[in-house]
């Protein structure tokens, strides 16, 4: 399963994971300061001290100087390589066409229309096609107010040949052919029927944006031949370019069209070839340079290449990175999707050719080319000065930052396939594994490929994880706080940084650093400063929501007079009420806005917590109870006493019985959804880790 929001961001966080969203995670609307809480009570609160040091101000992140090797801006608690690797990376900046550029930033009726309907139009333009099992839920505006690009499985970018097959109309690669007819009817045909002018308009724009694509050059010379069938495209699939000078191709690099019959040499490394007398398809693989120029022609409108194996750091002579590719060829070392790290076998070759490749193989780390992750956290960023397309992509840039991560995690995988012989010690346990799955073949039980454990997110990284969080049980005791964080995409920090026009949900990049940002905050706040009691051990992980905001479950378990063993105990850190809107005003507007569930049941049945059940699947609204008790089932139950407190949440008055439990200093402290609860039992530790 893999998710937008899942990807080369945040990979420093302990676990990063997709799943659908089972927490209590609810959207609030702001709160007027008018009083609409009404109160038949003024008895003084005995338990007020879980009110106590509330803090004055809401968190913010400091700022910090943008990087001064490659003058990205940078977030508080960000490492100092994570946008350039302290200058050992390079990349040539994008040079968008002036009339794109206005498309992706002007208000202009017909930019606005462009950038809502992106994925249509980057579809229609694109030169593969594109198939994925993609999460219709989430994709659908009418079930889903937030548009979530969220994909399953593998994603592909094929391209087909150009032969005739009656009743497949012409896409993709073939109407470049015509794009030198100035109706552009091939064009108009997919135009959509309510905002067919619209369409128009903007794609004929972007035709004349694109004539000066080289693969779109070499295309349509295609339209003035008389017979297409004889005639043959090759695609060039392993440019190698310096991209840390340029990254543009010419028509001559990207492609060649010749006559079937003409007797011509092979003329690029790797390519493929495109026939006018079949429709055959072929897939272009994650680590072909033109994977990017091919599929996102409006991010990439001058076929600039993307990633692939052989791009040097700074301080690489391009040179060294040829030599060392003829020589992993030379040993065996073929498959392009392994990434560019030098084995021993290599070093030994490179030395016998010169002694400085073993110096820059010690100056680099073992790896003389940029790594996918290293490409893509360089692309991503935010530089002052210099217009970056893919921020400006919206429901576009979702769907590049899938396939971004996607095509990371299988260059992990591939490294992980090629080098089984590395990871001895997860063989055995790879043997367990079949005879476990029920292997009755003795010649397949222990010849499956091994995932290893350090593949985050894997079925046995995720059981690692679960006995090493028992293990602290074992030690330590049961966990005492249960403690979910969940994004404010209204927070601050996002909002300042939004370009004109945009929303949270444009911007997934943005969203993940600077929650990872007060993540790492909150931790400090936990960790260091004890504002819940001393913790001896813990456990978290981070996850996304069904939505695509991401959150963090934190397990806690405390240090021997800071464990809660009574519901008094319970009092001082959890509060599940609306507080006094007098006495905290501030406070009473956060709860309303983020800590009230639903409403749903009867007053709501389309909600998804109760859609197609009886009742509400969290069980709200909870009973009334003039002091917190302990459950039976080891959960406690919660002080919500019937004071007549209420708040208006989605045009419905709703009272303490629909608060979701949170502690008032940390609340107020991060402005955002932020449930705390004490746990009763180590089952919270198998939901930790449900993956399993």
């Amino acid at each position: 399963v893999y998710h937008m929001h899942v990807f080369v961001l945040i990979l420093s966080v302990h676990c990063t994971i997709s799943e659908e969203d089972n927490d209590e995670d609810v959207e609030m609307e702001d709160v007027d300061d008018d009083d609409d809480t009404t109160s038949i009570s003024n008895v003084p609160d005995p338990y007020d001290m879980v009110y106590s040091k509330l803090p004055t101000n809401t968190h913010k992140l400091k700022s910090v100087e943008d990087c001064k090797h490659c003058y990205a801006k940078k977030f508080e608690r960000e490492s100092m390589g994570f946008c350039c690797r302290k200058g050992k990376i390079k990349l040539a900046n994008p040079n968008t066409p002036p009339e794109l550029m206005r498309l992706w930033t002007s208000a202009d009726s017909d930019s606005r229309h462009f950038r809502d309907n992106i994925r249509f139009f980057n579809g229609h333009f694109s030169f593969t096609s594109l198939y994925c099992h993609l999460d219709s839920d989430t994709t659908n505006i009418s079930k889903h107010p937030i548009y979530t690009f969220r994909a399953h499985g593998q994603m592909y970018h094929n391209i087909r040949s150009f032969g005739k097959q009656d009743g497949l109309d012409r896409s993709h690669l073939e109407l470049y052919f015509y794009d030198d007819d100035p109706s552009l009817e091939h064009r108009y045909r997919s135009c959509r029927k309510e905002q067919c002018q619209k369409d128009k308009e903007v794609i004929t724009q972007l035709v004349n944006i694109l004539h000066g694509n080289p693969y779109s050059e070499h295309l349509r010379s295609m339209g003035h031949v008389d017979d297409v069938d004889d005639y043959h495209i090759t695609l060039n699939l392993d440019q190698r370019m310096d991209q840390r000078r340029y990254n543009t191709p010419t028509t001559s690099e990207v492609a060649a069209v010749w006559v079937e019959g003409s007797e011509r040499r092979r003329q690029f490394e790797n390519s493929v070839i495109l026939q006018g007398k079949n429709r055959d398809i072929y897939g272009i693989k994650s680590y072909h340079g033109c994977y990017d120029a091919l599929s996102y022609p409006l991010f990439f409108p001058r076929g600039e290449l993307g990633w692939h194996t052989d791009i040097p750091k700074e301080g690489v002579p391009y040179e060294t990175v040829m030599a060392a590719r003829a020589a992993r060829l030379a040993h065996g070392h073929n498959n392009s999707a392994i990434s560019c790290y030098i084995t021993v076998h290599l070093r030994c070759a490179l030395n016998q050719h010169h002694h400085r490749f073993s110096i820059l193989y010690a100056a680099f780390g073992g790896r003389l080319c940029v790594s996918v992750r290293d490409y893509y956290c360089y692309k991503l960023q935010m530089r002052p000065g210099i217009f970056n397309p893919i921020l400006f992509g919206k429901r576009l840039f979702q769907q590049f930052a899938v396939d971004t991560y996607i095509k990371i995690e299988n260059s992990r995988l591939d490294y992980i396939w090629g080098h089984q012989d590395k990871i001895r010690a997860d063989l055995y346990q790879g043997l367990v594994d079949s005879l476990h799955a029920g292997e009755g073949r003795a010649d397949s039980v222990g010849k499956r490929t091994v995932l290893a454990t350090s593949f985050i997110g894997g079925p046995r990284d995720m059981r690692r994880r679960y006995m090493d969080a028992m293990a602290l049980v074992r030690r330590y005791g049961k966990p005492d706080i249960f403690l979910t964080m969940t994004c404010n995409p209204n927070w601050d920090e996002i909002r300042q940084e939004l370009y004109p026009g945009q929303t949270p949900q444009d911007r997934p990049d943005l969203v993940v650093r600077v929650f990872r940002a007060k993540l790492e905050e909150l931790k400090n706040k936990l960790l260091k400063k004890d504002i819940l009691g001393k913790v001896r051990a813990y456990v978290y992980v981070v996850e996304f929501q069904k939505r695509g905001l991401p959150h963090a479950h934190f397990l806690l378990i405390m240090e021997g007079r800071y464990k809660l063993t009574c519901p008094e105990q319970y009092d001082r850190l959890i509060s599940a009420e609306l507080p006094n809107k007098k006495k905290y005003l501030e406070l009473y507007k956060l709860v309303v806005k983020h800590m009230m569930h639903g409403p749903c049941g009867a007053l709501n049945p389309e909600c998804s917590c109760t859609k197609g059940r009886p009742s509400c699947k969290n069980h709200y609204p909870r009973p009334f109870n003039a002091a917190t008790l302990q459950g039976k089932d080891s959960y406690p139950l919660y002080r919500r006493r019937e004071d007549g407190c209420k708040a208006m949440v989605r045009k419905e008055w709703l009272d303490n019985r629909w608060v979701v439990p949170y502690n008032p200093h940390l609340l107020r402290y991060f402005n955002c959804h932020i449930n705390v609860e004490a746990c009763g039992s180590i089952k919270a530790v198998k939901y930790m880790f449900k993956y399993i």
